[in-house]
């Protein structure tokens, strides 16, 4: 088992299954490679209209020069995009779950 940090272990207690020994563990914080594999399913990476900063020096600056007009903006854009994919989301999965049901041997009559 890896060095613990902060309490827990630096990679995954249980193996992966033989089909994804190719696929980087995880959970193994100080493996460069596995978190650039893994960032890219990271939500908060991909969402749109996310102000990122690359310091606290960075972030100090792109606050002071937002307004609250800027804010709710950015908000309200947030907002629009969270329902549209909220909608995709449950439309995706009402089709999968009706594939499911109709071969299903507890299919409704």
């Amino acid at each position: 088992m890896g060095r613990c940090i902060r309490g827990r272990p630096s990679k995954s207690v249980i193996k992966a299954h033989e089909s994804q020994a190719d696929v980087p563990d995880p959970n193994n914080e100080k493996d460069k490679d596995a978190i650039r594999y893994w960032i890219k399913f990271s939500d908060f990476y991909e969402l749109p209209h996310i102000t990122y900063f690359d310091s606290i020096s960075d972030l100090v600056v792109k606050l002071d020069r937002m307004t609250r007009t800027d804010l709710l903006q950015i908000s309200a854009k947030m907002k629009q995009y969270n329902h549209m994919a909220l909608r995709q989301l449950l439309d995706k999965w009402q089709k999968i779950l009706k594939a499911i049901a109709e071969t299903s041997a507890n299919a409704p009559h």
